[in-house]
């Protein structure tokens, strides 16, 4: 084994350990071909943003009948997705979750490449015209999103608050500490959503200056509606889904969208009792934060559609 080294103290001018594991996670999801996972059911297919609680792990033959019992996923008529956004996507959801600190990334890799691995087959038996590692087809992008949702939300189930991680093939190694504000596993769900949530945000602002919905001095019901019209319209171009349509509720907002390029994978995550990797959701919520509008929503899927539904307190919004 290498030596232990305590990174911020001892290696002041070492490359940052996340800057290092991201970029070789990332060459690893786009050069490599994996596979689905095993699964915990959930009894309603609607999931609410404020009962971020992750189910218990599945093993054995729990992962047998989960396998079983997953929706078979769809040849949908979707096009290719746009390549950055989609390693956008893929790349923040593993830098939160490397910031978090809740296991060696090291062990986050093994893990992500091992679930792959064991899933491919599987998933490639109901959809044979994939191609591995083809991050911009989005029956690809829908099975690796659901492989790493899955690894991050059995990471956070056994998450640690004090561990070595490797940062090179030498067998150097680091000492993380998680931030003890944030000890407690059960907030890291609800922390890796809104964290990605307001990266995507924050990335897609500046990339999409004209596009990218600025934030209301004093919101009004039809100014939110407007943003969100926005976030949707900047996903579209990149073809993350096919259309999506918002509408205006009494005391909230209603987002549908067409065949996006995790529609398989946020039915699996959902039965599973796993994290969403519902992005648009993610995003929306961002939005609504920065307008101080407290909300909260629900997911109902459909085999071409996800509508995910907010709702505000009564009479907020003029």
């Amino acid at each position: 084994d290498g030596p232990t080294l305590l990174y911020s103290t001892m290696r002041p001018n070492a490359p940052p350990r996340r800057a290092v594991l991201a970029s070789a996670c990332a060459l690893m999801t786009v050069m490599q071909p994996l596979a689905p996972f095993p699964t915990q059911l959930r009894a309603s297919a609607a999931v609410t943003s404020s009962d971020l609680a992750l189910g218990p792990a599945i093993s054995g033959i729990g992962e047998t009948i989960e396998r079983r019992l997953r929706p078979v996923p769809k040849n949908l008529p979707r096009r290719r997705m746009d390549l950055d956004f989609a390693v956008l996507l893929m790349r923040t959801s593993y830098q939160v979750a490397d910031d978090l600190d809740f296991t060696p990334m090291n062990d986050f890799q093994r893990d992500f490449f091992l679930l792959r691995q064991d899933e491919w087959d599987v998933y490639r038996e109901m959809m044979p015209s994939t191609k591995q590692g083809d991050l911009s087809d989005p029956s690809y992008f829908d099975f690796i999103s659901f492989c790493q949702y899955a690894t991050i939300s059995n990471s956070m189930r056994s998450g640690r608050t004090l561990f070595n991680e490797l940062i090179d093939a030498n067998g150097t190694a680091v000492v993380i500490s998680r931030n003890p504000a944030i000890a407690d596993n059960k907030e890291l769900p609800a922390l890796q959503l809104q964290r990605v949530g307001d990266s995507i945000l924050n990335a897609l602002a500046d990339k999409y200056p004209s596009l990218a919905p600025p934030v209301p001095r004093n919101p009004t019901a039809a100014l939110v509606q407007e943003g969100v019209s926005k976030i949707a319209f900047i996903f579209e171009i990149n073809d993350y889904f096919l259309t999506s349509r918002v509408k205006l509720l009494s005391d909230g907002l209603e987002l549908t969208v067409v065949a996006p390029a995790t529609q398989w994978s946020q039915q699996v995550l959902s039965r599973r009792g796993d994290l969403s990797n519902a992005f648009e959701a993610m995003v929306v919520q961002a939005f609504l934060r920065r307008c101080s509008i407290p909300a909260t929503y629900v997911t109902k899927t459909s085999p071409t559609e996800i509508v995910h539904r907010w709702s505000w307190p009564a009479g907020l919004l003029p």
